[in-house]
């Protein structure tokens, strides 16, 4: 199964001003891309997660193609990236400039039913106006249907910060395991990871991984999204543990899901 088709959990977003809003998911349905197996495409991916969680609090106007509904956001691009924590220079905003230019190239997105397998063209319209000192404003139409889905908005403040080239792969596959496990319980198999990862780690590398790895489920405990109770993976089996460790994870563990339903 490709990790990004997810079956949708109860949303939980974040609101301005609130530490957490939760609200019934609108949708039973599934979505479905391709697979990322290249770093640049799992970056594409994660700006267009961070572009909606960015967008969600925008004031926006909406409208309809045909039966689907659209809203449209006006935003300064320096905005988006002060929320991404980039540097407002100009390799930086030509960056930006080109992701936007690709979403409509690769906004393609495939929704499952019972009833239909329709095709939903998630970002059919941007467009760019430039302004004094490179400075840009953004124009772009949004399926309404793209902020129905539990992810990205499930996850704590994971996409407002920047960082390194490790801490991004350990934080895209825990939201990759986190999303595509249709049960509760959640399997990370470190030996595996380290042993696909795409460049050769030394020993320091590997512990310091292991440790971003643990940062980040305690940050989804500390959401109350996952439950107070892990295991690890010794010799191919699992034992429950109080506590996750550089040293007890050498193979894996296992994390469970929490739904407040």
């Amino acid at each position: 199964m490709d990790w990004l088709v997810y079956k949708l959990r109860p949303l939980r977003k974040r609101g301005k001003g609130t530490k957490k809003l939760t609200q019934k998911a609108l949708k039973t349905d599934y979505i479905v891309t391709r697979n990322f197996s290249t770093l640049s495409e799992r970056r594409h991916f994660w700006n267009l997660l961070q572009f909606l969680v960015y967008v969600q609090e925008l004031s926006y106007q909406t409208d309809y193609l045909g039966d689907i509904q659209y809203r449209l956001v006006t935003f300064p691009v320096q905005h988006f990236l002060e929320y991404k924590k980039e540097s407002n220079n100009y390799y930086q905003v030509k960056k930006i400039l080109q992701f936007f230019d690709e979403l409509q190239t690769n906004s393609m997105i495939k929704f499952f039913t019972n009833n239909y397998y329709p095709s939903l063209v998630t970002i059919p319209d941007v467009k760019l106006f430039p302004g004094k000192q490179n400075r840009w404003t953004a124009e772009v139409w949004i399926a309404e249907e793209l902020f129905y889905y539990a992810h990205p908005f499930l996850f704590p403040d994971f996409f407002q910060q920047k960082l390194t080239k490790h801490e991004f792969e350990v934080l895209f596959k825990v939201i990759q395991t986190f999303t595509s496990e249709e049960n509760l319980e959640k399997v990370f198999s470190i030996k595996d990871y380290f042993k696909n990862y795409q460049s050769t780690l030394n020993n320091s590398q590997k512990i310091k991984i292991k440790n971003y790895f643990i940062q980040v489920i305690q940050r989804l405990k500390e959401d109350d999204l996952i439950e107070n109770n892990y295991k690890i993976i010794r010799d191919g089996h699992p034992f429950n543990t109080n506590k996750l460790t550089s040293k007890n994870i050498n193979e894996g563990f296992i994390i469970y899901e929490k739904l407040n339903l």
